[in-house]
């Protein structure tokens, strides 16, 4: 096989039936000398079935993948299926570990992040970058410390993921390495590429005037009790001119009214966990948010805004930047999937998803550097040498 070649195989099964949906999947995804294969399921299927024949199927594979609030697909945005992709490249190297969170922090997840980092590294060629890609099953506490020891161990190189979703209901979620669906873990994924690349995200806000204080926090359990001094529900109304007894909170009030942190002058959304599933958040005694939150901060009020044309724009200069798109591994906030619903744009947000070989899912929360998110689109975006601008 020549040398600089890029092989993306991308499949999708859109069968309830397990069985039937691993087959589709692998036969439209295996080739020989995968570097990386991923896959991202709905939890509308049986999981312990379909851990079994994914496992079966894909034996001698290092197979990952997580589950979701819906999949971005080669066929665009989809929800209850059975996507993913493989890579054989000689420009693209990739390896991978699983921790489990109540350990993260130990001597021996140091150990298995430097082994792992020298497991790809030493295979590398001068000309290659290294970034590391996550899947982070936790919407806890937890999610900050995976990304501080990343960033530690990793020398602060590149970082971007997701973490897994279960359904539009919150229902419980997933990652899947070593043959097997996993709760309260984490996936660390170290790559390394000679294609150029860029972390990026895409969020659609505008600043409002108004900013709260979070005056009595739960840290551990991230739920605000106290909103400037008032009831937590009663201030988070207030703060968008609601009258309390007119709202109605839910999922859909929740992605229209966001509040959002100021970081260097970026805002970074803390979004509300919906009261339902076993994530549910508590409304009767405070709002439980999906990122982590402290008492005393100060939070904006936004508003969103157009999705398409800023989804356009930034695919634009990723692609003038980079060149052509081999591949984008994304992760998309399950509230911009409604948001996009609500603006009647998910055709045209999906057309720019097939056009860029867009692989990834909607989930809870979105990992970016140290940062983890809400209501953003995080991804990586791989270009193609001969195409990538001069200056990139």
């Amino acid at each position: 096989m020549m040398k600089g070649f890029f092989n993306l195989k991308q499949g999708v099964s859109q069968s309830k039936v397990e069985l039937e949906a691993v087959d589709e999947l692998y036969a439209a995804i295996y080739q020989e000398d995968i570097q990386l294969a991923v896959f991202f399921c709905s939890v509308d299927y049986d999981l312990p079935t379909l851990e079994i024949a994914l496992r079966e199927k894909f034996a001698g594979i290092k197979l990952i993948g997580c589950t979701t609030a819906g999949e971005l697909t080669a066929e665009g945005m989809l929800e209850g299926t059975l996507s993913g992709f493989s890579i054989n490249s000689d420009q693209f190297i990739a390896d991978h570990d699983v921790f489990d969170m109540e350990t993260i922090e130990s001597e021996a997840s140091a150990e298995k992040l430097f082994n792992l980092q020298q497991r790809v590294g030493t295979q590398a060629g001068d000309d290659f970058q290294p970034l590391s890609w996550v899947l982070i099953n936790s919407i806890d506490s937890k999610v900050e410390r995976v990304l501080g020891v990343v960033d530690r161990r990793f020398n602060s190189m590149p970082v971007v993921g997701g973490s897994p979703g279960g359904g539009d209901y919150f229902a419980p979620t997933y990652v899947y390495a070593n043959g097997c669906f996993q709760a309260n873990s984490a996936i660390v994924s170290y790559i390394a590429t000679s294609l150029p690349f860029e972390i990026f995200k895409i969020d659609d806000f505008d600043e409002l005037p108004r900013r709260v204080v979070l005056t009595e926090v739960d840290t551990a359990r991230r739920i605000v009790t106290e909103i400037d001094g008032l009831p937590a529900v009663e201030g988070y109304f207030e703060a968008f001119g609601v009258p309390a007894k007119q709202g109605t909170l839910g999922a859909d009030f929740y992605a229209s009214h966001p509040l959002a942190a100021k970081v260097a002058g970026d805002l970074y959304v803390r979004a509300i966990v919906p009261p339902v599933g076993h994530k549910g958040g508590v409304e009767s005694d405070g709002l439980q948010f999906f990122c982590a939150i402290e008492e005393g901060m100060v939070l904006s009020t936004v508003k969103t805004k157009g999705s398409l044309a800023n989804f356009k724009d930034k695919f634009s200069r990723l692609q003038a930047t980079n060149g052509q798109a081999n591949l984008v591994l994304a992760c998309d906030c399950i509230y911009r999937k409604f948001d996009y619903r609500m603006q009647d744009v998910t055709a045209e947000i999906t057309n720019v998803m097939i056009d860029n070989n867009v692989q990834g899912f909607h989930g809870y929360g979105e990992q970016l550097g140290v940062m983890s998110v809400n209501q953003t689109f995080t991804g990586v975006y791989f270009g193609t040498k001969d195409g990538a601008d001069e200056r990139a």
